[in-house]
């Protein structure tokens, strides 16, 4: 069976935009952090929202202090006369709408003020419809068909615009209608870019599917609307808000698959939903099954660590301690499992909130017997290792407080790199007293830019996958381009650093910043596999290092 996922589907730039501001004033602000109506159509968004303290309100009065709260303004904008309302309210408040919405705000407003009729094209109940429509003031129409276009009275002067959801080709009808029965029609296509490219894609490829499954809110406009087109173009369609909604039997006898999704559909419950088809089609062995579960925990980037407590040792041209190596790697894969298992609630990365919510209890005794396994092994090396292994394993286990209490930006991304450089290079150095030798500065150096590197992909990775991250990522706050200008600095640093270590090495320790610079070419290409595998090929160089 062939599967093809749309290129288009997912959160367009309105959506991120809003989710990105709620979450920064989350992470920014102490005040309670309200949104005027849900963000975003999503359920499953919204709940993850929730699940952070931000909350939905249909009107200001249901916020009972004033002072001690900020209101977001979601993507779909308000009329005018709401905004003003707000400002005499004295709230703080944020506007996230849309700028293609702002767009269309301008346009009416616009056209309005030198006398011209309003014509809508859209849902008359849809919150960007109201918010255009308080712009256009009472000389406006709103219509959502054909038939509604053709029993609009005589107008002498018209601008006809739409809501940036809306089909193009009934918009196209419309304006065909509307033509010779208005003086003057203005046209202003206010359909965005997203939508024309996303319903583009839709029409090509339902006609060639067999089945097609359009993921997203079933009170979705736009969803609903692609779903509609789907249903028109294709021999099957289904509409499902996310993978449980999914069915064994819906792929019966089908050949080829297309899975398309709304505007307010993240791209992680897409690759829930594409999971979910294909464990249905290709049976997921239980290989493949425990794979995914040791790169999701954590385990995996105990493994990882190990490649590089192998290299500090090579590099000061001494065979490791397996004993101590062992022990240093699963202190910090502890760390890493701790952490993820206390992030659980609030991660929209399906495969890896399922797994800890339904083995939460084991993979804590993995972390904690990890972290018991570490200290028995470093007493074989002297209680001062002990000692030393303590002092990072207590504040990564209360990371989560830590962060709370510090507020400093990117500090997900600084303390991981912190404490890899401490776990992989200090503690070794001073096992082997090397604190004092040259190539001990060299290695805190390629431990740091490699940890570095690889907790940044994380970030990029987290969000290309449309997850929520914070102010604790480096990618969050510098933003795509500076993000991938600092990787890019990093990766040249690498390569510079690496050229010593070949020496130690059968293989170029170079093939880092090599491979990396792959990573981001696929990347960029949007070649890059799901986020489980991607997570994996991440860290995978790390451990192949104990190959060679």
């Amino acid at each position: 069976m062939k599967i093809i996922i749309a290129k288009n589907a997912g959160f367009c730039p309105g959506v991120n935009n809003a989710i990105n501001k709620v979450i920064e004033l989350s992470e920014h602000s102490t005040k309670k952090i309200y949104t005027l109506g849900q963000l975003i159509h999503n359920n499953d968004v919204i709940k993850n929202l929730e699940e952070r303290g931000i909350v939905a309100v249909n009107s200001i009065s249901e916020i009972n202090d004033i002072k001690t709260s900020i209101l977001v303004i979601r993507a779909h904008g308000i009329p005018p006369e709401l905004e003003e309302k707000i400002k005499e309210s004295g709230i703080e408040y944020v506007d996230a709408t849309c700028p293609l919405v702002k767009n269309a705000h301008r346009i009416i407003k616009e056209y309005s003020e030198k006398g011209y009729t309003t014509i809508i094209l859209g849902d008359k109940e849809h919150a960007e419809v109201i918010g255009l429509k308080g712009y256009a003031g009472d000389n406006c129409f709103v219509i959502s068909s054909v038939e509604e276009a053709e029993k609009l009275p005589d107008i002498e002067k018209a601008n006809l615009v739409s809501q940036t959801t809306q089909e193009e080709e009934l918009f196209e009808r419309v304006v065909n209608i509307l033509t010779p029965k208005i003086k003057e029609l203005i046209i202003s296509n206010t359909i965005c870019t997203p939508t024309k490219l996303r319903q583009k894609e839709t029409i090509e490829f339902s006609k060639i599917a067999d089945i097609v499954v359009v993921i997203g809110g079933k009170h979705s406009a736009n969803t609903q609307r692609l779903y509609q087109i789907c249903k028109d173009m294709s021999k099957e369609a289904v509409l499902v808000e996310n993978e449980n909604d999914i069915t064994d039997d819906l792929f019966k006898d089908k050949n080829t698959v297309f899975i398309t999704a709304g505007a307010s559909t993240p791209a992680w419950l897409i690759s829930g939903v594409e999971k979910k088809i294909r464990g249905i089609i290709y049976k997921e062995n239980i290989f493949r099954k425990f794979f995914k579960f040791i790169v999701a925990s954590g385990i995996f980037t105990g493994f990882a660590a190990l490649g590089l407590i192998s290299v500090v040792y090579k590099s000061f041209k001494t065979s490791p301690d397996i004993k101590f190596a062992i022990s240093l790697s699963l202190v910090l894969m502890a760390a890493h499992i701790i952490n993820r298992s206390s992030e659980k609630e609030a991660n929209e990365n399906n495969f890896r909130k399922t797994i800890f919510l339904k083995y939460n209890r084991e993979i804590r005794y993995i972390a904690y017997i990890s972290i018991i396994l570490s200290i028995l092994l470093s007493l074989n090396s002297g209680i001062l290792y002990t000692i030393l292994i303590l002092l990072f394993a207590l504040p990564a286990m209360v990371y989560r407080k830590i962060k709370k209490s510090l507020k400093i930006s990117a500090i997900k991304d600084i303390f991981i790199t912190l404490g890899w450089v401490y776990i992989i290079c200090f503690i070794p150095a001073i096992s082997l007293h090397k604190l004092s030798s040259p190539i001990f500065y060299s290695n805190i150096l390629l431990i740091f830019t490699a940890s570095l590197i690889r907790n940044i992909f994380i970030g990029i990775l987290q969000k290309k996958n449309d997850m929520i991250i914070t102010n604790e990522y480096i990618y969050f706050c510098l933003g795509e381009k500076r993000t991938f200008k600092l990787l890019y600095i990093i990766l040249l640093v690498l390569l510079f650093i690496s050229i010593p270590y070949c020496r130690y090495f059968s293989i170029p320790i170079l093939f880092l910043p090599v491979y990396y610079f792959i990573m981001i070419f696929m990347m960029k290409k949007g070649k890059s596999p799901d986020i489980i595998l991607s997570e994996f090929l991440i860290e995978l160089p790390f451990f192949a290092i104990i190959l060679v």
